[in-house]
């Protein structure tokens, strides 16, 4: 029995009596001691899905329509609220994004992680525990700096404070969402190192939210691709980075600039992510898939094993050219493109 098994689950936002759906048909897994990453641009659904792991988004406005979210077997969307706050912490703990905006800025870090102790294993709520954990994510001097607020402490000693709160009730469940943003790149790998260290010595599982495949290739087992609401790949990470099968998986690939290269300018994925409740019928990438076909825009794909191990969500993957994904090759054709013409292409980097 897997970890953590969400089944179909769909998720819908009101607004304005409108119903907006977030997160779509969405299926993942996450074994005992494994790493899991969910990649997608800004917008796609990945922080969303994450917290629906605990029931985290508040319905109302949200509206959780469907599915399951297994977490050893017990459904959390079934759970009452004693359970969800025993679950909360205890099996899954979060690394929120924005480590400076989500400590409390007129409480002193140490008694911030007290708080999570008290609330999961009262017996360990002291100074001593405090200052173990402080340690264990390679803050020094830890003693000193549990008496620190959040302002005296720079952007990765904030980030690592954090994981020493979500460490706390030892979850066996991490959820990390973005926890490299913002820090430079010494900082990031420090981090990384960090997730990798702890996951081997405590054998919890880890569910790393990111856009960066970079860091896909440092740390994770597995990655799941994720685009407009839902799931269009899941593979081995070292297959998946070796040999993409999803056009979108591609062109995240080929939008990372290359050491050394010699191009004039850096590729682009054409067009944006479609707003909520605008997404086009069929495949929701063929707008802006430099290999769509006809029956892109009239066919719903759904997520299918095409290799062993691989899931993807396009009948056509497998077979497609690996060839860099390259500006001048992803044109869309005008009759088929339903992107706003008037909206800024999106140059984010994978």
């Amino acid at each position: 029995m897997s970890l953590l098994e969400i089944k179909n689950l769909t998720l819908d936002f009101t607004v304005t009596g409108a119903r907006l759906r977030a997160v779509d048909d969405l299926s993942l897994s996450i074994e005992a001691g494994e790493t899991l990453c969910l990649v997608g641009e800004s917008g796609c659904g990945k922080s969303t899905a994450a917290l629906a792991i605990a029931k985290l988004v508040p319905a109302p406005p949200a509206r959780y329509s469907g599915g399951q979210i297994l977490v050893n077997g017990r459904d959390v969307l079934q759970m009452a609220n004693g359970d969800l706050r025993r679950l909360r912490g205890r099996m899954v703990s979060y690394v929120f994004q924005e480590p400076g905006a989500s400590l409390n800025p007129v409480v002193r870090v140490g008694k911030q992680i007290k708080e999570a102790l008290k609330l999961h294993r009262p017996e360990a709520a002291t100074e001593d525990e405090v200052a173990r954990l402080l340690k264990l994510v390679g803050i020094p001097a830890p003693e000193a700096r549990a008496r620190d607020y959040p302002h005296q402490l720079s952007g990765g000693m904030q980030q690592r404070v954090m994981l020493a709160m979500a460490l706390a009730p030892q979850p066996q469940l991490l959820v990390a969402d973005e926890p490299t943003t913002a820090l430079d790149v010494t900082i990031q790998a420090q981090i990384l190192e960090l997730l990798r260290e702890l996951k081997q010595r405590l054998g919890m599982s880890i569910l790393l939210i990111t856009h960066n495949l970079g860091v896909v290739g440092e740390i994770a087992d597995r990655v799941a691709v994720m685009y407009a609401g839902q799931i269009v790949e899941v593979a081995p990470a070292r297959e998946l980075l070796q040999r993409p099968l999803h056009p979108y998986t591609k062109a995240l690939m080929g939008s990372v600039p290359a050491l050394g290269s010699e191009a004039p300018r850096l590729s682009t994925i054409p067009g944006n992510v479609p707003r909520l409740g605008n997404c086009p019928f069929g495949c929701r990438f063929q707008p802006r898939c430099s290999v769509a076909r006809p029956d892109c825009a009239t066919l719903v794909p759904s997520l299918a094993e095409l290799e062993p191990g691989r899931l993807v969500r396009c009948p056509f993957g497998v077979g497609v050219s690996p060839a860099p994904f390259s500006a001048t090759s992803a044109s869309i054709p005008a009759e088929t493109a339903r992107i706003d013409p008037g909206a800024a292409p999106s140059n984010e980097p994978a």
